[in-house]
């Protein structure tokens, strides 16, 4: 017996996220306090697992997700409200997560953010390397299901600057099954939100099929 063939994706027209949309969906994230319940979690999109702030002492179960936050932490340690600065943050303690980190510089208070550093393995998996882009100009591009959960998700930790756990499925054109995504805030001098620390790690692995294959290629080659 042959199985079906696999859904489109996304199944649903792309939308890209507007400003009243983000919010809508950063405050939803924001009424939590630790899990956010999960129909508010669907209602962000079809694709996304699960969405929980990391308070106080809590941690993270993935190895390099657990050391990012013990870096975040250490480095607030000394600074007021325990918020690390960006300037703070040294590649060279990093490296035990390096190919797993993405480094973003936030745009429009939030709303936005900017790739200063897309890791290799995140890269190798997604197909390409978004270093340089905007998330919103990505989003266009690959036209992902995942576009309001990582704009939502980027405005609440800038609001409410604390670390952000998501995990959200991928699109079959893509290697990697899911992703877990940790958002670390980093301030400026005045306390604002100025960038993001992102550890991203792919859980699972498919083997794409050459139309799979043609489909990456079609949504990430360079304009």
């Amino acid at each position: 017996m042959s199985l079906p063939p696999e859904r489109p994706w996304p199944e649903r027209p792309w939308t890209d996220p507007t400003d009243d949309a983000i919010v809508r969906a950063a405050d939803s994230v924001l009424t939590a306090s630790d899990e956010v319940p999960a129909e508010l979690v669907r209602a962000i999109g079809d694709c996304t697992v699960r969405i929980a702030w990391i308070p106080g002492t809590a941690t993270v179960e993935d190895e390099k997700l657990a050391f990012l936050l013990e870096y975040w932490r250490g480095l607030g340690a000394g600074q007021k409200g325990g918020l690390p600065l960006a300037s703070q943050v040294d590649g060279i303690d990093l490296v035990p997560a390096l190919g797993n980190i993405m480094l973003l510089d936030v745009e429009r208070d939030g709303f936005d953010a900017r790739y200063r550093l897309y890791g290799t393995k995140v890269a190798d998996k997604a197909g390409r390397d978004w270093t340089g882009w905007l998330v919103s100009e990505m989003n266009r591009v690959t036209r992902t299901p995942a576009a309001l959960l990582y704009r939502a998700g980027y405005l609440a930790v800038c609001r409410r600057l604390m670390p952000l756990f998501t995990e959200h499925n991928s699109p079959p054109w893509t290697s990697a099954e899911a992703w877990r995504r940790l958002i670390l805030p980093l301030a400026d001098d005045e306390g604002r939100c100025m960038r993001l620390l992102v550890g991203n790690v792919d859980v699972g692995h498919r083997l794409l099929t050459a139309e799979q294959i043609e489909e990456q290629q079609r949504r990430l080659r360079p304009d």
